[in-house]
């Protein structure tokens, strides 16, 4: 049996749970699962019992002590947010969550399909264990990069191996504005915010966070732009809660592109007759709480009608992509992103655009999978059609 390491300090936290309830309907792993164990309040419930435990429940040897369940139940979670968006009492979940899964990982109840992926991101610098040196194969031959640029294009894992036309997006809309841009190339590390949801914040905040926020600051660019919301969040977010602060600017493409309109440096003059639907990222929309700066950036597209998915904004589903929830649950994965498909196609469009590349290749694989006619597309690749 499994040795539990010293509890992480949260117990302010759980004793502030005033077991409303609100949590337990907009969890995704919930919805799916359909037990409380799997919610955010059944899981504070049990954490909270294991605190206060008394001399009498080790005497009689109750178990109150977090085991392999509650491990399991543990990482039915996405890190979508939802529960923290309604939570009356301002519990900070997010953190929360990845402070118990980290805790779990240090008492020897880590979860062994996401093994590789801590393993890869040692060995390879990028999620899928694909060769480092290939990290910049991508690079079309117009992507003219800068020896003194105003801009350090941030790829990530996904758009640099995996959706590379995400990649060649942001590369033809940087190009077309004219703005001196680098790539990092094999240099770019994992961010880390998928490995820090999946328990492991530790390698994110000793490995990662270091050589990243010190390899962009070497290029000398004083803005950061990303297409990926995983990459958004880690820098905007993770790296300045634990004290990486980046001397630079950190956009989503989406700002950026709001930026360049307003300095009249790019215009989208193609029209782009069609209907899409919006699907709000989490960790750019809940967490980071950047909710109109994509929907703005589609708005300067021509003849492109932007419906919105129900629910959206912060009420809105997550895609069940996030916290190595598919490799772990990929059946309750499969069916969070079964009904935002399902919405998505309700609202008659023929496209679903988001901005996190992790999401996209989640809904692209359900989706083929039930052989639905609905395309997945990114932010920037919709922009970039329109240049």
């Amino acid at each position: 049996m499994a040795r539990l390491a010293k509890m992480p300090p949260i117990q302010e936290d759980i004793h502030a749970c005033t077991m409303c309830g609100y949590c337990v309907p907009v969890c995704p792993a919930y919805q799916e699962a359909g037990w409380e164990g799997a919610s955010p309040r059944g899981r504070v419930f049990a954490l909270r019992q294991y605190e206060m435990r008394g001399p009498l429940d080790l005497l009689l040897r109750r178990q109150v002590k977090p085991g392999e369940d509650f491990a399991r139940n543990t990482w039915e979670c996405t890190g979508c947010g939802a529960c923290e968006e309604v939570c009356p009492v301002d519990i900070p979940f997010d953190k929360l969550w990845d402070d118990v899964k980290e805790w779990m990982v240090k008492s020897g109840y880590e979860r062994k399909e996401l093994e590789p992926y801590l393993a890869n991101v040692r060995e390879t610098h990028n999620l899928f264990g694909e060769p480092t040196e290939a990290r910049g194969a991508w690079i079309p031959p117009e992507a003219v990069q800068s020896a003194n640029p105003e801009v350090l294009y941030w790829v990530g894992c996904v758009a640099s191996y995996k959706r590379q036309q995400i990649a060649r997006a942001v590369v033809k809309i940087l190009n077309a504005a004219r703005v001196p841009y680098k790539i990092l190339g094999s240099d770019e590390w994992c961010s880390g915010a998928p490995l820090a949801r999946m328990g492991y914040q530790e390698t994110t905040k000793k490995e990662l966070m270091p050589h990243n926020v010190n390899a962009v600051e070497e290029t000398g660019a004083k803005v950061l732009v990303t297409a990926c919301a995983e990459c958004y969040r880690a820098f905007a977010r993770d790296y300045k809660q634990w004290g990486g602060n980046p001397p630079y600017s950190v956009f989503h493409i989406s700002h950026y592109v709001e930026k360049l309109i307003r300095e009249k440096r790019i215009a989208f003059t193609k029209p782009l007759p069609q209907k899409i639907a919006f699907h709000d990222a989490c960790h750019m929309s809940r967490v980071a709480k950047v909710y109109e700066p994509p929907r703005q950036a589609l708005k300067f597209i021509r003849d492109l009608k932007v419906l919105e998915i129900l629910p959206h904004h912060e009420d809105a589903l997550c895609s069940g992509a996030g916290g190595g929830f598919p490799a772990v649950f990929p059946e309750q994965a499969a069916g969070v992103a079964q009904r935002r498909l399902d919405a998505a196609e309700d609202t008659g469009a023929t496209a679903l655009v988001t901005t996190c590349p992790h999401a996209e290749m989640h809904f692209e694989g359900v989706a083929r999978q039930r052989n639905m006619s609905l395309s997945i597309v990114d932010l920037a690749e919709m922009l970039a059609n329109a240049l």
